[in-house]
């Protein structure tokens, strides 16, 4: 009977036993899970919210250049002026028939962006679909596309992280303000982070020469702290005669050897270079204006006056539109030109500016076509806000003594002056003052200025540039 008894509860005890022990493996396996994932949420935690808070540039666009290391990037960061950038990216990972996700940060140094410095693992359970963060910018920016491509911090108001870990289902969400943000919106929205200064020629072994004088790269409130890009893969590219000075923090060169610059014992340049294998064009993105093909012909009227000493002055009113011939203007007599009216200005045979001559350009969008596209005369004054100088072809010529002040609009990231001819050349003559409130984009062109130049603008892209002795030139990027 005793042994029937046993029989019968023994099996009951023991599944009781097996249910139990199950059960505390199952927990334990959950447990488990549930703490991993809670460490790596810390992790990720600490480092997003100092990553965010550090950034001037932000980008959410999985195709973004450049991007630090590989895979599909949920979110990019850059800092120090473009010499420090971060992605978050999502790696697979195989282990047999199983696949699962990581979240992998990747640090890189300027111009290391292929290799990275440094890179973690911050997760070791994503979802494969996880999406990137979200950007919310400040309501005065009219739109925020970080999704398409890097914009300033400035704009930024909050990024947000929302990670959910398929291993315990464990969901959290970071939310982190960049430092530089502004409330009233900060910097326009822009491209691809660039430096200030970038020279685009792969091949040329004389890029930049800068005389006896001052070439100035800086950022926001700094004086020679901004970066001198080179994508010139030759030694000595960059010649500084006796007596100048390239006042810059550092250089990004395609130079292996990290000698872009000509000793000089007797001249002034950064002595810190990077290597960078990634050089595009920063603006490549912004399209050109269109010819206003169904625009009347525009021309020019004329009114005389005589000064209170005798002397005879012609006033010049210049509708838009298209000019199918070069305007024409008496230089016998003190002149001033208007064009007036905004719009599209298409000069289908280029513009000839006279000696001794005020030009004003109202806001509006100037295209230059011709052998020569745009001719200024010398003792030129020029006066522009809101205005976008576009070469679509031909030479550009700027005399002596000239004084030239343009202001860019909105719609080009933030290019003032625009040339976009093959082998194009800008020629500034002597002892003339220019100076950009915006940029000058000239991909594949050069800009050559003589002696004793003042020049001044927020950037210049092109593929080479010379400046004579005694230049001020100064480079001021928000």
């Amino acid at each position: 009977m005793e042994l029937l008894i046993a029989i019968t509860v023994m099996p009951l005890v023991v599944g009781a036993i097996s249910v139990g022990l199950v059960s505390v493996f199952s927990l334990h396996s959950s447990t488990n899970n549930r703490i991993i994932d809670s460490a790596d949420a810390q992790l990720v935690s600490a480092t997003f919210l100092k990553d965010v808070q550090s950034a001037q540039m932000v980008t959410t666009s999985p195709l973004s250049v450049p991007q630090c290391g590989t895979g599909h990037q949920l979110l990019g960061l850059q800092w120090d002026n473009g010499q420090t950038s971060v992605s978050y990216v999502v790696l697979s990972q195989t282990s047999g028939s199983s696949t699962t996700y990581a979240l992998e940060r990747y640090y890189c140094t300027l111009g290391d962006s292929a290799t990275p410095a440094e890179s973690s693992m911050l997760s070791q359970s994503i979802a494969g679909t996880q999406g990137p963060p979200t950007v919310t910018c400040s309501a005065s920016v009219g739109g925020c596309s970080a999704s398409t491509k890097w914009i300033s911090a400035t704009a930024v108001q909050a990024v947000s992280f929302t990670i959910t870990e398929p291993k315990s289902n464990f969901s959290y969400t970071l939310t982190a303000t960049p430092r530089v943000w502004d409330s009233s919106g900060g910097a326009s929205l822009g491209g691809t982070p660039y430096a200030p200064f970038t020279l685009l020629d792969p091949s040329s072994c004389n890029v930049l020469s800068v005389g006896r004088g001052s070439l100035s790269i800086s950022v926001g409130s700094g004086t020679g702290n901004g970066v001198l890009g080179i994508e010139s893969t030759c030694p000595a590219s960059v010649s500084v005669s006796n007596g100048g000075t390239l006042a810059a923090s550092s250089v990004i060169t395609g130079d292996r050897g990290l000698n872009s610059i000509v000793p000089n014992s007797k001249a002034i340049y950064p002595s810190t270079e990077y290597y960078d294998n990634q050089f595009s064009d920063p603006l490549a993105s912004v399209s050109p204006p269109s010819n206003p093909v169904s625009s009347p012909n525009a021309s020019c009227s004329s009114t005389q006056s005589t000064s209170a000493s005798g002397e005879q002055n012609i006033n010049y009113t210049c509708g838009s539109g298209i000019y199918v011939a070069t305007p024409t203007f008496d230089q016998t007599k003190t002149s001033t030109v208007d064009f007036s009216g905004g719009g599209t200005y298409w000069f289908q045979q280029g513009l000839d500016i006279p000696n001794n001559v005020t030009v004003t350009f109202s806001p509006g969008t100037y295209i230059f076509d011709g052998s020569t596209a745009l001719s200024v005369g010398n003792n030129v004054t020029i006066n522009g806000s809101n205005v976008l100088f576009y070469v679509a072809s031909g030479a550009v010529e700027i005399g002596e003594n000239d004084n030239i002040s343009l202001g860019a609009s909105s719609g080009y990231d933030d290019v003032a002056f625009w040339d976009a001819t093959n082998n194009g050349a800008v020629d500034v003559g002597e002892n003339s003052v220019i100076s950009f409130d915006g940029g000058v984009y000239m991909p594949q062109g050069s800009l050559v200025a003589g002696e004793n130049v003042t020049f001044s603008s927020t950037f210049i892209v092109t593929d080479t540039a010379q400046f004579g002795n005694n230049i001020d030139l100064t480079i001021a990027s928000p």
